[in-house]
């Protein structure tokens, strides 16, 4: 952990104070106005994808320079912690440009790439459903993981285990993190994968409870990421610090995440694609991560449409030529619309079309809720691959035409897989062929889909 690391800690007791509201409701707003104002960052809603270059590199400058003006504000202390240009430029100048997550033959190594590059985004799937019955959690996991095009696995948080239901900062916590943990090693070793990447852990909050299932070795820094995320505009905490210094003790890569929300403190896509920039370089700057994940949503929770992707390309974009390191986004809906619904599947592709034409090496949570899904959004990023960024943009505009359907309530997995053979069944198929046909048409095809 270098100095910087152990300024950031004395800046959050030495720094100039400030109310929490006051940084919330007037500073930080006031600040990125200004700042996406000078550098003159708009937003086309008839552009769902933001492919200039000159614009990327606006984007990242205005994101240096929020982090700058605005630092990060310490909830602990309620002081903020400000750097200065030299030290950002130094935190950037020393990121590594690769990152391999897994181990033996399930490892997969992450490196820059540019829109338009053959190479395809690699997809991290959603293993298990939001329940407290962990067979169903275990089997939807199960669905994902045996898909030949599953690069990894990102678990999603269970509700409780039976009637055990977890508080924060309690024992259930951990109990319910390790019951996570022992569920995706069971599914990557079933399916003859144990190296495979397993994402993050997603039901644990708290340093207690993600130390705990990193020290139990269920999760380690092979197959597994440590939280560092910023907190929502600008903010940190000492849980963050904790979680920081102890991936860099253990060796363990740190997730560094930003999830702008649009519509509320941020105006729309432009001030959120700033934000994604300044919160990376902020979480950069105190953990040792050379490695982002940047994704938007609004305010009443759409993670998809023109102002979602236009932001997700735009922060992107600005990552790509300006910071070279690995940078993945969204690949799923995001709210439940039914695997069964054209809305759903349309969606799922904008995401992996948009990674390929927007330099992302990746993306998480790739599709659904079912293995067909993840399998869908992780063919689309295979075969949009090397695509020029003029016809991405194209199928991106055809598809925003699509999504105008009714939303529609989730399926049981029971209706659309054999819960023995785990193989989805005809209608399931039916609609993925159907999609693959719609795409094949679009221009875009993969061996699969013979």
């Amino acid at each position: 952990m270098g100095k910087l690391f152990w300024e950031i800690v004395d800046r959050t007791m030495t720094g100039p104070v400030m109310k929490e509201d006051e940084f919330e409701n007037e500073f930080f707003p006031t600040k990125i106005a200004e700042i996406v104002d000078k550098y003159k960052i708009e937003y086309d809603p008839d552009e769902p994808i933001m492919a200039d270059p000159g614009m990327a590199d606006a984007i990242f400058q205005a994101g240096l320079e929020l982090l700058l003006e605005v630092g990060l504000y310490c909830k602990d202390t309620k002081r903020i912690v400000k750097f200065t240009e030299e030290e950002i430029k130094e935190v950037i100048a020393t990121r590594k440009s690769e990152v391999t997550f897994g181990k033996d033959r399930d490892a997969i190594t992450l490196k820059p790439r540019a829109p338009g590059d053959k190479q395809h985004p690699y997809s991290f799937f959603p293993a298990g459903i939001l329940t407290r019955d962990v067979n169903k959690y275990r089997l939807h996991a199960l669905t994902s993981a045996q898909e030949p095009t599953c690069d990894g696995l990102i678990p999603v948080p269970l509700a409780g285990i039976g009637d055990i239901r977890p508080a924060s900062g309690t024992p259930t916590e951990t109990l319910l993190a390790l019951t996570e943990a022992q569920v995706m090693n069971e599914v990557a070793t079933w399916v003859g994968r144990p190296g495979l990447f397993l994402g993050i852990p997603m039901c644990a909050t708290t340093p207690g409870a993600l130390m705990a299932v990193f020290a139990s070795g269920l999760y380690n820094k092979y197959n597994c990421c440590m939280p560092v995320q910023i907190l929502q505009e600008m903010r940190i905490n000492y849980d963050r610090l904790n979680q920081a210094f102890f991936a860099q003790q253990h060796g363990i890569v740190p997730w560094i995440s930003s999830c702008a929300v649009l519509y509320a403190y941020i105006t729309g896509p432009a001030q959120a694609a700033v934000e994604i920039i300044a919160h990376t370089l902020g979480m950069m700057a105190f953990s040792d991560g050379s490695f982002a994940q940047g994704m938007s949503n609004t305010v009443d929770g759409i993670y998809t449409g023109p102002d979602i992707w236009w932001c997700n390309s735009a922060a992107a974009l600005a990552a790509e030529r300006n910071l070279n390191v690995p940078w993945i986004s969204f690949g799923c809906v995001g709210h439940q619309v039914g695997p069964l619904t054209d809305e759903s599947w349309y969606a799922i592709a904008a995401a992996s079309i948009t990674a390929c034409i927007s330099g992302m090496e990746g993306m998480w949570l790739v599709g659904g809720t079912t293995g067909l899904e993840a399998r869908w959004g992780a063919e689309i990023a295979r075969a949009a691959a090397g695509i020029k960024v003029s016809d991405g943009i194209a199928m991106i505009k055809e598809i925003a035409k699509k999504l105008t359907g009714p939303k529609h309530e989730p399926i049981r997995l029971s209706e659309l897989y054999d819960l023995k053979t785990l193989k989805p069944n005809k209608e399931f198929l039916d609609h993925y062929n159907k999609f693959t046909r719609i795409f094949k048409d679009m221009g875009l095809d993969y061996p699969a889909w013979e």
